[in-house]
C-alpha cells in the first residue's frame, strides 16, 4: 500500500511512475537507451546498418536506432533515465545519441529526432541534473530542450496520420487540409524552443504551432488541439494489461 501520494498525482499517474521506474532500472543495468513497455499494432526498429527488426514488449533499443510505428500502431518506451515516450501511429523517431549513467551526471546526453508523426514525452533525469541542456528533441521546425517536462509534439503535412482530427483555428485549416508544420503542447514544466527565428522558454499549459525552421512559433488560442487524442483509449488498454507492477490502494 502506498500511503503518501505527491499532490496532484492520480493513482494512474503513480502507477505509470512505478512501471517506468522499474523498467528504467532494467534498461540502465543492461546498458541500453530504452525498453519497450508495451505496444499495439506493428512497431519496428532500424539499426544504423539498415537492418530492420519487429519490436515486442521488453525489446531494447540502442543509440542510433530508428523506431517506426505503422498506421494504427502505438508504442510506449521507457528510457534508462526514467523518462518515457509514447509514439503516435505512423511515426519515426531517431535515437541519435543517448548516454546515461547514474553516477556520472556530467556525461548525460540524449538527442532524439522526430522525423515523422508525433510523440508524448515525460522527461527523465537527463536535463534535470548536471547539464540542463543535455536533452534535445529535434524536428525539422526547431529543437526542443526541457525543464522538467510533460509535452507532446506532432508534425503535420499532406501524408501525416491524424492531423485532420486536430481542433485548430480556421487560419490553420485550408482547402488542402491542416496547415503543415509542428504542433506542440506543454502540459507540465516548460520547454526551450529554438530555431532560426526564435529561442524562447515556453511554459506549461501552452499550445503552439510553428510552420518551419525559419518562422516564429505562435500560440494556439484554443489550447491543446488534441495531440494526445486518439491515444487515450489505446493507452488505457495498455495500462489495463500491466499486472503486478505497482499496487496502489
Amino acid at each position: 500500500m502506498i500511503k503518501h501520494m505527491k499532490p496532484g498525482w492520480s493513482a494512474a499517474k503513480l502507477l505509470l511512475f512505478c512501471l517506468f521506474w522499474g523498467l528504467a532500472q532494467i534498461a540502465c543495468a543492461a546498458g541500453v537507451a530504452a525498453t519497450v513497455v508495451n505496444l499495439v499494432g506493428t512497431v519496428s526498429a532500424q539499426a544504423p546498418d539498415g537492418k530492420v527488426r519487429i519490436l515486442a514488449r521488453d525489446s531494447v533499443l540502442a543509440p542510433g536506432e530508428i523506431v517506426m510505428t505503422e498506421k494504427g500502431s502505438v508504442v510506449r518506451l521507457a528510457f534508462s533515465d526514467g523518462g518515457q515516450t509514447t509514439l503516435r501511429p505512423s511515426s519515426r523517431l531517431v535515437i541519435e545519441s543517448y548516454h546515461y549513467v547514474q553516477t556520472t551526471p556530467e556525461q548525460d546526453s540524449a538527442v532524439l529526432n522526430l522525423v515523422k508523426g508525433g510523440m508524448r514525452v515525460l522527461s527523465g533525469a537527463i536535463g534535470k541534473r548536471g547539464n540542463q541542456d543535455a536533452y534535445l528533441a529535434k524536428t525539422k521546425a526547431g529543437t526542443i530542450g526541457i525543464r522538467g517536462t510533460d509535452y507532446a509534439l506532432m508534425l503535420c503535412d499532406e501524408e501525416a496520420d491524424g492531423c485532420d482530427q486536430l481542433k485548430l483555428p480556421q487560419n490553420l485549416r485550408g482547402a488542402g487540409g491542416t496547415a503543415s508544420g509542428l504542433y506542440f503542447v506543454v502540459y507540465e514544466g516548460a520547454i526551450w524552443f529554438a530555431n532560426n527565428a526564435a529561442a524562447d522558454r515556453i511554459p506549461a499549459v501552452t499550445a503552439g504551432y510553428v510552420q518551419d525552421a525559419d518562422t516564429h512559433w505562435v500560440a494556439l488560442p484554443g489550447g491543446d488541439p488534441g495531440l494526445a487524442g486518439g491515444l487515450a483509449e489505446k493507452l488505457e488498454r495498455l495500462l489495463d494489461s500491466d499486472q503486478g507492477v505497482c499496487s496502489v490502494r
